[in-house]
């Protein structure tokens, strides 16, 4: 029973019924009732499926973050606020994380939530298409951004009879999207991304019909559903999934070289609804831009930053990158406990691939979450979501791969290699800086190249 609720908590994670639906419900709050009761279950029944997959060290750095989070909030706007914009905005990823550590303990599970969360992924493509073709629910599933000219970006007013399939005038580019966590183009495309792997993991050699209605159609809604999120950082994870899937047949530069022309092709095919990639194009300036103003929050913050969720009140736009998003708003103590859980998780994914048995599920699984993580965080480049429940998913299915390799090995010498504590500070310490001077490097050939676009 507790895990058919985990399980349906997954998915009413990704569906919200209520959102779409019964938005007046969400003063009852039921979803996080529903979390909660799935704490204490899972709690309650955690000795009985052999504990947490979670180690001290996910923990530790975990409750890491919540304390900067909190301590950032205080210490910018005070204890009240500390409590409610930080503790409690951040409760559902940090609980999500729990939550899933405790349920997942098996390849079995592992599996089944995957399926779960992708049959809801789907659910939710076919609501958003079918607004596109429609109009049905436009105002919820739909952004309507004026097109390519000198107001692009800025939403434009629905009208009554606005159907975006329909509409061939090129005035406005019109993007899908979802609820939740997933309304906002971008995020939407992101999860889609991340979780095609796992679709493809979920494949069984020599089932044909099988696949067809249950791997390939799904594939199909979600690429569709991509394509009409028309997200430039989507098109780019696309590319980084396919990069990492198939180097290692072709090798890394007939690889970049078939990547370059797919991606010249999609951009013919009008992938990004008209949009560029270069750093004069207004858009993209303008977030290299806000990643100025992040370095700018770290540097008269540099410890705790300007506080969580507080980026877009210190700069008139959002960094859209999740990197900057951190750095700048929990400073370089929240940065290293956040960052320190990613490396931490990819080391552990990196070390099970290595030691995982030739050939197993245990193996096939690290190695699509291997490439959901890519693809992801490609994605992530592009998006301000660094403390939103998407991320924190991620990471747990990883968790979740390593921990099934754990116990393929168990009580064997590689077994015990998996399960010895992983060294991750130092890497951390070194990616902080990598990536923080990346940030500085962008920006200021940007602005001796091109100058301001905000």
């Amino acid at each position: 029973m507790t895990y058919a609720l985990f399980a349906l908590f997954m998915a009413l994670s990704y569906l919200r019924p209520f959102d779409m639906f019964a938005p007046e419900m969400a003063v009852y709050r039921p979803m996080l009732i529903l979390m909660m009761l799935v704490l204490m279950l899972s709690m309650a029944n955690s000795k009985k499926v052999g504990g947490s997959i979670l180690t001290g060290q996910h923990l530790r750095l975990l409750w890491g973050i919540v304390a900067i989070v909190f301590v950032s909030v205080a210490l910018a706007a005070g204890f009240g606020p500390a409590i409610s914009n930080g503790l409690i905005a951040f409760l559902p990823s940090a609980l999500t994380f729990i939550i899933a550590g405790l349920n997942l303990g098996s390849l079995d599970r592992l599996k089944t939530t995957g399926a779960v969360i992708i049959a809801a992924l789907v659910v939710l493509c076919l609501f958003s298409i079918a607004c596109y073709h429609t109009g049905f629910m436009i105002e919820m599933l739909v952004v309507k951004q004026h097109g390519t000219g000198a107001d692009s970006g800025f939403d434009a007013a629905f009208e009554a009879n606005d159907i975006p399939a329909l509409d061939n005038s090129g005035r406005y580019l019109w993007r899908i999207r979802s609820v939740g966590f997933l309304a906002d183009p971008n995020d939407f495309g992101q999860t889609l991304v991340c979780f095609l792997p796992v679709l493809f993991a979920l494949y069984k050699p020599a089932h044909f019909m099988r696949n067809l209605m249950f791997i390939a159609t799904p594939a199909a809604i979600m690429l569709y559903t991509i394509y009409l999120t028309r997200s430039r950082g989507a098109l780019l994870g696309l590319a980084a999934l396919f990069f990492f899937t198939i180097r290692d047949k072709l090798g890394t530069v007939k690889t970049a070289l078939l990547v370059t022309v797919i991606g010249a092709a999609a951009m013919a095919f009008n992938f990004t609804g008209g949009r560029g990639y270069s750093a004069n194009e207004e858009s993209a300036g303008g977030r290299v831009d806000a990643w100025s103003e992040g370095l700018v929050m770290l540097s008269h913050n540099p410890l705790t930053g300007v506080g969580y969720h507080r980026f877009g009140e210190n700069h008139s736009h959002t960094a859209h990158n999740t990197l900057v998003v951190s750095f700048g708003e929990i400073g370089l103590l929240g940065y290293f406990m956040w960052l320190g859980l990613i490396v931490l998780v990819f080391k552990n994914l990196l070390k099970a691939e290595s030691l995982a048995l030739p050939g197993s599920e245990e193996l096939i699984w690290v190695q699509r979450l291997k490439s959901s993580f890519f693809g992801f965080f490609t994605c992530g480049m592009f998006l301000s979501r660094a403390f939103e429940p998407p991320i924190f998913i991620l990471l747990i299915f990883c968790v979740a791969a390593w921990h099934a390799v754990k116990v393929q090995l168990k009580g064997s010498p590689a077994g015990e290699a998996l399960a010895a504590p992983m060294p991750w500070r130092a890497t951390t310490v070194l990616m902080m800086f990598v990536t923080i001077f990346a940030v500085w490097a962008v920006v200021v050939a940007k602005t001796v190249l091109v100058g301001r676009s905000v």
